[in-house]
Protein backbone atom coordinates (compact mmCIF):
# COMPACT_ATOMS: atom_id res chain seq x y z
CA UNK A 1 0.00 0.00 0.00
CA UNK A 2 1.06 3.58 -0.62
CA UNK A 3 2.21 5.86 2.15
CA UNK A 4 0.31 9.18 2.18
CA UNK A 5 1.03 12.63 3.54
CA UNK A 6 -1.64 15.21 4.30
CA UNK A 7 -1.71 18.80 5.41
CA UNK A 8 -3.88 20.17 8.17
CA UNK A 9 -3.71 23.37 10.22
CA UNK A 10 -0.67 24.50 8.22
CA UNK A 11 1.34 21.39 9.15
CA UNK A 12 2.37 18.33 7.19
CA UNK A 13 1.41 14.95 8.64
CA UNK A 14 2.50 11.50 7.62
CA UNK A 15 3.50 9.17 6.31
CA UNK A 16 0.34 7.21 7.01
CA UNK A 17 -0.91 4.07 5.33
CA UNK A 18 -3.89 4.32 3.02
CA UNK A 19 -6.14 2.47 5.49
CA UNK A 20 -5.29 4.98 8.23
CA UNK A 21 -5.94 7.91 5.88
CA UNK A 22 -9.32 6.39 4.94
CA UNK A 23 -10.15 6.12 8.64
CA UNK A 24 -9.27 9.81 9.10
CA UNK A 25 -11.51 10.67 6.14
CA UNK A 26 -14.39 8.64 7.60
CA UNK A 27 -13.94 10.34 10.98
CA UNK A 28 -14.03 13.78 9.33
CA UNK A 29 -10.51 14.69 10.44
CA UNK A 30 -9.48 14.97 6.77
CA UNK A 31 -11.85 16.90 4.49
CA UNK A 32 -12.35 17.20 0.75
CA UNK A 33 -10.07 20.25 0.47
CA UNK A 34 -7.26 18.80 2.60
CA UNK A 35 -4.10 18.60 0.54
CA UNK A 36 -2.67 15.10 0.12
CA UNK A 37 0.41 13.65 -1.54
CA UNK A 38 2.06 10.29 -2.10
CA UNK A 39 5.15 9.17 -3.92
CA UNK A 40 4.53 9.32 -7.67
CA UNK A 41 2.25 12.37 -7.55
CA UNK A 42 3.58 15.57 -9.11
CA UNK A 43 2.22 18.02 -6.56
CA UNK A 44 -0.04 18.20 -3.53
CA UNK A 45 -3.73 17.98 -4.49
CA UNK A 46 -7.02 18.46 -2.67
CA UNK A 47 -8.34 15.11 -1.48
CA UNK A 48 -11.51 15.45 -3.57
CA UNK A 49 -9.46 15.50 -6.80
CA UNK A 50 -7.52 12.30 -6.03
CA UNK A 51 -9.40 9.46 -7.80
CA UNK A 52 -8.41 6.64 -5.45
CA UNK A 53 -9.53 8.52 -2.32
CA UNK A 54 -11.95 11.17 -3.55
CA UNK A 55 -15.03 8.91 -3.80
CA UNK A 56 -15.03 8.35 -0.05
CA UNK A 57 -15.23 12.06 0.77
CA UNK A 58 -18.54 13.78 1.27
CA UNK A 59 -18.39 17.43 0.23
CA UNK A 60 -18.44 19.83 3.13
CA UNK A 61 -20.80 22.82 3.04
CA UNK A 62 -17.91 25.21 3.68
CA UNK A 63 -15.41 24.95 0.85
CA UNK A 64 -11.98 26.39 1.46
CA UNK A 65 -9.74 27.27 -1.47
CA UNK A 66 -6.89 24.94 -2.33
CA UNK A 67 -3.43 26.12 -1.40
CA UNK A 68 -0.93 26.69 -4.21
CA UNK A 69 2.07 24.38 -4.51
CA UNK A 70 5.13 24.87 -2.37
CA UNK A 71 7.77 27.21 -3.71
CA UNK A 72 11.12 27.38 -1.97
CA UNK A 73 11.92 30.76 -0.45
CA UNK A 74 14.20 33.07 -2.40
CA UNK A 75 17.18 34.53 -0.60
CA UNK A 76 17.05 38.32 -0.35
CA UNK A 77 19.62 40.21 -2.37
CA UNK A 78 22.21 42.29 -0.57
CA UNK A 79 21.56 46.00 -1.07
CA UNK A 80 25.26 46.76 -0.78
CA UNK A 81 25.97 44.31 -3.64
CA UNK A 82 23.45 46.17 -5.79
CA UNK A 83 25.09 49.50 -4.86
CA UNK A 84 28.50 48.08 -5.76
CA UNK A 85 27.33 46.97 -9.19
CA UNK A 86 25.52 50.23 -9.92
CA UNK A 87 28.51 52.36 -8.87
CA UNK A 88 30.81 50.17 -10.98
CA UNK A 89 28.60 50.57 -14.06
CA UNK A 90 28.27 54.33 -13.58
CA UNK A 91 32.04 54.60 -13.00
CA UNK A 92 32.68 53.27 -16.50
CA UNK A 93 30.39 55.83 -18.12
CA UNK A 94 31.47 58.94 -16.22
CA UNK A 95 34.73 60.59 -17.06
CA UNK A 96 35.34 62.81 -14.03
CA UNK A 97 33.89 60.60 -11.32
CA UNK A 98 35.22 57.22 -12.53
CA UNK A 99 37.92 57.05 -9.84
CA UNK A 100 35.61 58.16 -7.03
CA UNK A 101 32.74 55.85 -8.01
CA UNK A 102 35.23 53.05 -8.68
CA UNK A 103 36.49 53.33 -5.11
CA UNK A 104 32.92 53.30 -3.80
CA UNK A 105 32.14 50.24 -5.96
CA UNK A 106 35.21 48.39 -4.68
CA UNK A 107 34.50 49.20 -1.03
CA UNK A 108 30.83 48.23 -1.33
CA UNK A 109 31.76 45.06 -3.22
CA UNK A 110 34.15 43.88 -0.53
CA UNK A 111 31.67 44.71 2.25
CA UNK A 112 28.88 42.85 0.39
CA UNK A 113 31.03 39.75 -0.18
CA UNK A 114 31.92 39.72 3.52
CA UNK A 115 28.29 40.04 4.58
CA UNK A 116 27.15 37.35 2.12
CA UNK A 117 29.87 34.97 3.31
CA UNK A 118 29.29 35.52 7.04
CA UNK A 119 25.50 35.80 7.07
CA UNK A 120 23.71 33.14 9.15
CA UNK A 121 20.85 33.16 6.62
CA UNK A 122 21.31 32.85 2.86
CA UNK A 123 21.81 36.21 1.13
CA UNK A 124 21.96 36.62 -2.64
CA UNK A 125 23.91 39.09 -4.72
CA UNK A 126 27.36 37.52 -4.84
CA UNK A 127 27.54 37.91 -8.63
CA UNK A 128 26.51 41.56 -8.40
CA UNK A 129 29.18 42.22 -5.77
CA UNK A 130 31.85 40.59 -7.93
CA UNK A 131 30.77 42.53 -11.03
CA UNK A 132 30.83 45.74 -8.96
CA UNK A 133 34.37 44.92 -7.85
CA UNK A 134 35.56 44.25 -11.40
CA UNK A 135 33.91 47.37 -12.80
CA UNK A 136 35.15 49.46 -9.86
CA UNK A 137 38.73 48.34 -10.38
CA UNK A 138 38.37 49.08 -14.10
CA UNK A 139 37.08 52.58 -13.27
CA UNK A 140 40.04 53.21 -10.97
CA UNK A 141 42.43 51.87 -13.60
CA UNK A 142 40.91 54.14 -16.25
CA UNK A 143 41.28 57.16 -13.97
CA UNK A 144 44.91 56.35 -13.16
CA UNK A 145 45.67 55.76 -16.85
CA UNK A 146 44.05 59.09 -17.78
CA UNK A 147 46.02 60.98 -15.11
CA UNK A 148 49.28 59.34 -16.20
CA UNK A 149 48.53 60.09 -19.87
CA UNK A 150 47.87 63.78 -19.20
CA UNK A 151 50.88 64.01 -16.86
CA UNK A 152 53.17 62.73 -19.63
CA UNK A 153 51.45 64.87 -22.25
CA UNK A 154 51.95 68.09 -20.28
CA UNK A 155 55.46 67.14 -19.11
CA UNK A 156 56.66 66.62 -22.70
CA UNK A 157 54.97 69.71 -24.07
Amino acid sequence: MALWYYGSNGNQHGPVEEAELRALIAAGAVGSQTLVWRDGMGDWKPLATVPELGQQVTPSPHVTPAYPGYYPPVAPTSGIAIASMVCGIVALFTCYFAGFLGVVAVICGHIALGQIKNSPVPVGGRGMAISGLVLGYLGILMTVATVVFFAFAFANH
